[in-house]
């Protein structure tokens, strides 16, 4: 797990897109790390928007938080993105962040 959240935090560090593979799930996701942190009800999840790749949410880009323990690979890729200006580390489902951008 540590590999994995050092391979996210310099994704998240250089604002660069990742492939994210999950236990379970068919096909991989792209998504834009914006950190790791631990819920208000003590889960660590990586908090990200996703672009493209499995969902459960019809197929729609948006914010996710992945369950941590569930990424079984990380691809920094060359992508770019910027960070959504309604990205708020401060709301009440985060209680404490590992890292955020």
């Amino acid at each position: 797990m540590e590999e994995i959240i050092k391979l996210l935090w310099e994704a998240s560090e250089s604002f660069l897109a990742c492939r994210v593979v999950l236990q379970g799930e068919p096909f991989p996701r792209v998504i834009h790390p914006y950190g790791v942190a631990r819920t208000s009800k003590n889960k660590i999840v990586l908090v990200c928007q996703q672009s493209t790749g499995f969902t459960k949410a019809g197929g729609k880009a948006g914010y996710r938080n992945l369950m941590l323990k569930r990424i079984e690979s990380v691809e920094i890729l060359k992508e770019k993105f910027e960070v959504s200006d309604d990205f708020n580390p401060s709301d009440i489902q985060y209680n404490e962040w590992i890292f955020h951008v």
